[in-house]
């Protein structure tokens, strides 16, 4: 589970058409910054009654048990947000998160933790892990299905 809060439930999956929207656009604002022939974003969402997740790795995809750069970002919901908006926010987090990223040539500022940050009036939350979510969504299924 994704979430950065206890949750009783499965999250529900962003449509895949926003979370390649996403993928594409990092691609494009980063395709400078990295090989493409090496390396390219995967970016996964989720909601939850309480909650919205998104992640992007930083992916090899010639060598697959290379471990990416993973951006976990989170922000509550409740009946105030509108969800295109915090969206919107959490994908400029994303962008703010891989500026850092690539304009350090030794970048190492793992966190294994939620951390705490203030984006324009709201609140997020973001880690930095070596996390394939991929597998790790895929090992969910597996695991759902010996149920």
């Amino acid at each position: 589970m994704l979430a950065r809060k206890d949750q009783e439930s499965k999250g529900q999956k962003l449509p895949i058409q926003f979370e390649e929207k996403v993928q594409k656009l990092l691609i494009e604002n980063y395709k400078s910054q990295f090989d493409g022939s090496l390396y390219t974003f995967e970016v996964h969402g989720f909601s939850y009654p309480n909650e919205v997740v998104m992640t992007a790795s930083l992916v090899n995809i010639q060598d697959e048990l290379l471990a990416p750069t993973t951006y976990h970002v989170s922000a509550n919901l409740n009946e105030n947000i509108k969800m295109d908006q915090l969206l919107n926010d959490l994908v400029d987090s994303m962008g703010i998160f891989f500026d850092n990223y690539f304009s350090t040539s030794d970048w190492n500022d793992f966190q294994a933790g939620w951390e705490e940050i203030k984006y324009k009036k709201l609140t997020l939350f973001y880690k930095v892990t070596r996390e394939n979510i991929s597998a790790s969504l895929y090992a969910d299924q597996i695991l759902e299905q010996d149920q």
